[in-house]
This record gives structure tokens, C-alpha cells and sequence, in this order.
């Protein structure tokens, strides 16, 4: 009796309830995309709930952000870094629609299949969980990944300026060459693209290489942005300078390698002995078993 007074109650919030929200989600989502055209570096979930999310981001999210100046900051940061055209609000947001979203629908469809409760709020608990850390997870992978890339590509771009340079160009326009010879894909690319717009628009040099390095929040662009901008001030050489840069974050990046191929063997002892060791232990021992087996039967049967 009580787990039909349940579903009950379940039916007449999907019936009443959920419509109500899909109506503003579509209504906020047509707005949100005459306000802002270019979401194409929102991630996936976030861009296909964007509508809903703005609609609950001045009310939940702006709450849980209040609650939370921390770690408001810190999401405000990997967004940042992220290049993700987002509010802090929204990732609040998106943690209480998917907490509730992973509790409830799992939930509900537990219930419907095995007709028990403790494992339908046991499957609720487990989704709502997982909703709940997604979106900052998301966002903080997204951040990581970018800032690999940023990384990954700044010696080769430092080399191709500093020839450039060398043939008889500014800082300017060898930035801006390797800008034009660069997709649009690489994030190295696009912020140096900002650091040209910003320099047309009346900053130093120095200050729009600060700006990239606290957008972009690496170790090895902050020492970039530094060497040229102690370069600038004492009168140095910019074509030295970062030919230097390159070699140091060519060497930097090859100490980096070597750290990481030094812990690929304490990283591997755990896949070993879950997954390689039983297996190992089941093809060897299962002929010595069989063995042993055939043999005490037969001398059972003697």
C-alpha cells in the first residue's frame, strides 16, 4: 500500500511538475541563444540543458555560490583557464539539476523494475552523487586539458616567433604570423589572437603577456610573460630572450617526461595485481588442479 501511495506521488509530479519545466527550459533556451550565439565551448551537458540552467542559476545557483565563496572562486577559475564562456552560477546550477536529475530518474525507474524501495534510494543515492560532482569534474578536466595543450604547444610557437623575429619582423607581427599559420583549434593560438587585440586596443606588450598568463595560469607562460617583460625593462634582446625561453621549456618538458615514465611502474602494481596477477594464477593453476583432481579419483576408484 505504501509503495503504491508512492508512485502516486511520483506520477503526479512527473505529470504536473516536469511539463512546467520543459516549457521554460525551451522558452529561457531561445533566449539564451539569441543573448549568446557561441556556445560551442560549453561542454556537451551543460550546452544541452544551457537554457534551463540560466533559468536556475539566478535562484539556486546564485545561493549555492553564495554558501560556497571558496569554491565559487576556484570554479571561476578553472573556467577561466577552461575558456568556458559560463558563469559560476551555472556550474551550481548544474550540480543541483544533475543531483537531482541522477537521484530521481534512476530512482524512479528502480522502482517501476524491482519494486523495492531500498534499492531504489540506494540507486538514487549512487546517481544523485555522481550528478552532483559531475559538472565540476567537467569543468576542471576541461581546464587540465587545456592547459596540457597551452603547454605542449608554447616551445614550438616560441621558436617559430623568435625566427620570425630573426627574418626581420616585430614581436607584433611575428605573433601574429604564428596566429594566422596556427587552426583555430589550438588554445595557444586563440590567446595570442586576444593578446594581439588587446595591444591594438592600447595595452603594452607587457601587460597583454600578463593578461594571457593569468588567463592561461601555467608555470611555464608566467616565466614566458616574465623573461619578456624583464627583457623589456632592462633593454635586453627579445629574439634572445625567448630563444633561451625555448630551450629552457624544450628541457622543462623533457624532465616532465622523464617524472611521468618514472611513475609508470608504482602506477602499474595496481592493474597488475587485480587484473594480470588473478588471470596469470588461473591459467597456470587450472591444468594443476584438473590433475590433481583426475588423480584422486583414481585412486579412489583402485
Amino acid at each position: 500500500m505504501e509503495g503504491s501511495n508512492i508512485i502516486t506521488y511520483v506520477i503526479v509530479f512527473l505529470v504536473v511538475f516536469v511539463p512546467y519545466l520543459f516549457l521554460q527550459f525551451f522558452l529561457e533556451n531561445r533566449r539564451a541563444s539569441e543573448k549568446n550565439k557561441d556556445t560551442s565551448a560549453i561542454p556537451g551537458f551543460f550546452k544541452m540543458s544551457y537554457g534551463l540552467l540560466g533559468m536556475l542559476s539566478g535562484t539556486i545557483g546564485k545561493s549555492l555560490a553564495g554558501m560556497q565563496p571558496k569554491r565559487a572562486k576556484e570554479i571561476k577559475r578553472q573556467l577561466t583557464i577552461a575558456a568556458i564562456p559560463m558563469e559560476t552560477e551555472y556550474v551550481f546550477a548544474a550540480e543541483a539539476l544533475f543531483c537531482l536529475l541522477g537521484a530521481f530518474v534512476p530512482m524512479l525507474f528502480m522502482m517501476f523494475v524491482s519494486r523495492r524501495i531500498d534499492i531504489a534510494i540506494g540507486a538514487g543515492l549512487l546517481f544523485g552523487v555522481i550528478g552532483l560532482i559531475y559538472p565540476s569534474m567537467t569543468i576542471q578536466s576541461c581546464a587540465q586539458k587545456r592547459q596540457e595543450i597551452i603547454m605542449k604547444n608554447l616551445p614550438f610557437a616560441i621558436d617559430l616567433i623568435g625566427a620570425a623575429m630573426r627574418a626581420g619582423l616585430d614581436f607584433s607581427a611575428s605573433v601574429r604570423y604564428y596566429v594566422s599559420s596556427e587552426s583555430k583549434s589550438n588554445p595557444l593560438a586563440v590567446e595570442f589572437g586576444v593578446m594581439l587585440r588587446q595591444m591594438e586596443l592600447g595595452k603594452t606588450r607587457v601587460e597583454a603577456l600578463e593578461d594571457v598568463a593569468n588567463r592561461v595560469q601555467t608555470d611555464d607562460f608566467k616565466s614566458f610573460a616574465g623573461a619578456v617583460a624583464h627583457g623589456t625593462e632592462i633593454g635586453a634582446s627579445i629574439v634572445d630572450t625567448m630563444r633561451v625561453q625555448g630551450e629552457e621549456m624544450r628541457r622543462a618538458r623533457f624532465n616532465r617526461a622523464e617524472r611521468k615514465a618514472a611513475r609508470a611502474p608504482s602506477i602499474m602494481i595496481l592493474p597488475i595485481a587485480v587484473f594480470i596477477m588473478p588471470a596469470i594464477f588461473v591459467v597456470i593453476g587450472t591444468p594443476v588442479l584438473i590433475k590433481i583432481q583426475q588423480s584422486g579419483l583414481g585412486n579412489l576408484m583402485q
